[in-house]
């Protein structure tokens, strides 16, 4: 039984073939999502349209416009988009919050504890939150870049039980329906493999910029963490009240759990920020045996990082085999091991990565992770 659940919605599907919003489309989200709060069931809406909607007001076009023209428009559509899911919610005597997030906000283990603080005193409250990524002033190095992946991380803050992303499709397909007419849709995905992922293709619609790609890789945020996710077309009438009644729409991801709680923040919600090569023994040691990180194990150190950082660990090879929380700075660790190959001998330090605070690949992942 669901008790609360993340909904994404995509910009394709809050917005009009102009690119302004549409009102009945957002009334018929409205209307669902009300549905499932008389079931007694949380919901936290992820909304795409900002952009879309302030490029609407506008009157400028997406495909040649600058970064500052896109945060002007994001902050133009957020007032239009969060005003019109007020007006439609309080007529259902629904009040609404707006949180506007970016990469760092969920990167930084306070600020994520405070997310999700604030979440749940929300619903507690019975205030329905509307999450969006805060495109007027996120650069490069903090974006989530779509959507989907956001929710994904939404869904892991409020320890959701289920999250829907809907979209202009109602499926993941074999291949691209818009371009191969035989692609068929896959109602169930079990593991998400790399063949999977080089048959979700990238592009999203002219509105959005999430593909089916990014859609797997928020599936891969949940599903490893213990929870379901299905993609719906957002035109499937009642499309959110049946999937929680359980009718097969769509495409369902079915959970399989490697982390659960801050593992899956680690594993999930952090950049790394340097890394830490390591000897074939601590290698086998975290992979085989489950042993925390100790100092001896370190051959070299990259990057510039404090303690409780995230950081890569890799092998001699430079492939990652995990990352986790360091309890020492980058510039102690150098001086360490400047002291180890002086001859000194380094003992009765505490770990350097503990068991707890790190998570390892079940095969290589690469540094990218």
């Amino acid at each position: 039984m669901v008790s609360r659940m993340v909904v994404k919605i995509g910009s394709h599907s809050v917005t009009d073939e102009k690119g302004a919003l549409s009102e009945g489309k957002m009334e018929e989200l409205v209307k669902q999502i009300t549905a499932l709060r008389d079931k007694g069931i949380q919901v936290i809406l992820v909304s795409s349209g900002a952009v879309a909607a302030g490029l609407g007001e506008l009157g400028w076009r997406r495909s040649n416009i600058t970064i500052p023209e896109k945060q002007a428009a994001a902050a133009v559509g957020q007032g239009l988009l969060i005003e019109k899911y007020r007006s439609l919610f309080a007529a259902r005597g629904i009040r609404i919050a707006q949180l506007l997030l970016t990469r760092s906000d969920t990167e930084d283990r306070k600020r994520f504890i405070h997310i999700r603080n604030t979440l749940e005193t929300l619903l507690r409250h019975g205030v329905l939150p509307i999450v969006n990524e805060n495109d007027t002033v996120t650069v490069e190095e903090i974006r989530f870049g779509d959507n989907d992946t956001l929710a994904g991380l939404v869904t892991l803050v409020t320890e959701a039980d289920l999250l829907v992303l809907m979209t202009d499709i109602d499926a993941l397909y074999t291949a691209n329906p818009r371009i191969h007419k035989e692609a068929k849709p896959i109602p169930e995905v079990w593991e998400i493999t790399p063949e999977l992922v080089k048959m979700a293709g990238g592009e999203g619609s002219s509105v959005g910029t999430g593909g089916m790609r990014t859609k797997l890789n928020a599936a891969r945020i949940v599903t490893e963490s213990g929870v379901e996710m299905v993609i719906i077309s957002s035109s499937i009438p009642d499309g959110l009240i049946r999937i929680v009644e359980g009718e097969p729409l769509g495409t369902r991801f079915h959970p399989h759990p490697r982390f659960t709680g801050k593992k899956s923040w680690i594993a999930y919600g952090t950049r790394v920020q340097g890394s830490l090569t390591l000897d074939d023994g601590a290698v086998a040691a975290l992979q085989k045996r489950g042993r925390s990180l100790l100092f001896p194990g370190i051959l070299s150190v990259e990057g510039d990082f404090h303690e409780g950082a995230v950081v890569s660990m890799k092998n001699r090879e430079g492939e990652a085999i995990g990352k986790g929380m360091v309890s020492f700075s980058s510039y102690d660790l150098k001086i360490l091991l400047e002291r180890e190959r002086s001859g000194e001998k380094i003992q009765s330090l505490h770990e350097v990565i503990h068991r707890d605070a790190m998570v390892i690949y079940e095969s290589i992942e690469g540094s990218s992770s």
